[in-house]
């Protein structure tokens, strides 16, 4: 996941920053299939979580069912359906039905993604399978999670809670923790300035402070005063820590952040696995994920994963670099043959 300059606009967890990329949700814009052309059905849907209700949408495809069927988990930041769309179309095509649904506290879904934890967020992707399992049209021995970015870290806990998942794709996410991914992506951002390194070295002291309180829940005031008084440091730009820095009250839904192992969760994984990375990821570590994956999986497990590193792309499997190509090339191609593979 990690962060992105202010100028670069990309969303952090918590949502109080300004960084907008809306990391995590990728769309293929190249692909120009409309529902209005084919004989699919789409269904607007609700189901809840608690006394949190989320809305989303069914695609089911042309035929005869069962079908098997896809959930999508969002990254990090407030996202809604509408970044799905392009996949559940293009998944249609293969035959698998899609859920996308609304991140709880954006579009029509209630409830708020800023003061939930990393535990609420499962539940609503749970519920989302349970909604799927209940539906006579999918085959519920076909149930599989399609996650990007922060989502890498949710749908480990989602298995862990549901044995209904039987296949995942996981994007940019994962395997390294999500302290590991901010502080990789924190010092990413400051090697990439002309700062000193006496002044890098500043802020990433108070990068370090900022983890240290999510952890334990100690030290906030004299954190937000420290903070407060750095504002105006050369380096601080860079960082903003007072646009996410969670309140006393809301920590302990952001606690994970800083002290989420996935290997307990990853190493409970027991289906087919295809885990897509960008050699040029500024955001999460990729060598350090492909190790860490490859370490907490069982050699059992490790067998029905198909690792895939895109050498030139970023967080995403994104080609920004190139005009007039959102992706690296052989992205669709190997989702939708991997997928053929697993539902035939």
């Amino acid at each position: 996941m990690g962060w992105k300059k202010v100028l670069r606009l990309k969303t952090h967890f918590y949502g109080r920053n300004t960084r907008l990329t809306l990391l995590g949700i990728t769309i293929f814009v190249h692909l120009s299939v409309c529902l209005a052309q084919q004989s699919l059905k789409s269904e607007k849907i609700q189901f809840t979580n608690g006394d949190v209700q989320l809305s989303g949408e069914l695609i089911i495809p042309e035929g005869e069912g069962p079908f098997p069927a896809i959930a999508f988990l969002h990254g990090s930041g407030p996202h809604t359906r509408e970044g799905f769309r392009s996949y559940a179309l293009k998944f249609a095509e293969i035959g698998l039905a899609s859920l996308f649904y609304d991140k709880r506290g954006t579009g029509s879904s209630t409830g708020s993604w800023v003061t939930s934890s990393q535990e609420d967020l499962a539940n609503d992707a749970v519920q989302a399978i349970d909604f799927l399992k209940n539906d006579p049209r999918i085959n519920p021995d076909l149930i599989g999670l399609w996650c990007i970015s922060q989502g890498g870290w949710v749908g480990p806990v989602v298995a862990r809670k549901s044995k209904s998942i039987s296949f995942a794709i996981i994007i940019s996410g994962g395997g390294a923790s999500p302290k590991e991914s901010e502080l990789f992506s924190y010092q990413n951002i400051l090697n990439n300035t002309d700062l000193m390194d006496s002044d890098k070295a500043e802020a990433m002291e108070l990068v370090n402070q900022y983890f240290d309180y999510l952890e334990t829940g100690s030290g906030y005031t004299e954190l937000k005063n420290k903070i407060a008084k750095s504002t105006e440091a050369v380096w601080y730009q860079y960082v903003q820590l007072d646009r996410i820095l969670p309140d006393e009250q809301n920590r302990f839904n952001w606690e994970w952040v800083a002290t989420y192992n996935p290997a307990p969760d990853i190493g409970n994984i027991d289906f087919p696995l295809l885990l897509m990375f960008g050699g040029k990821d500024a955001s999460h570590p990729t060598e350090l994920s492909v190790t860490k994956w490859k370490e907490f999986l069982s050699p059992s497990s490790l067998k029905k994963v198909v690792i895939e590193v895109f050498p030139e792309a970023g967080h995403g499997i994104r080609m920004r670099h190139i005009e007039g190509r959102p992706f690296a090339p052989g992205y669709e191609e190997t989702m939708i043959n991997w997928l053929e593979g697993i539902i035939e």
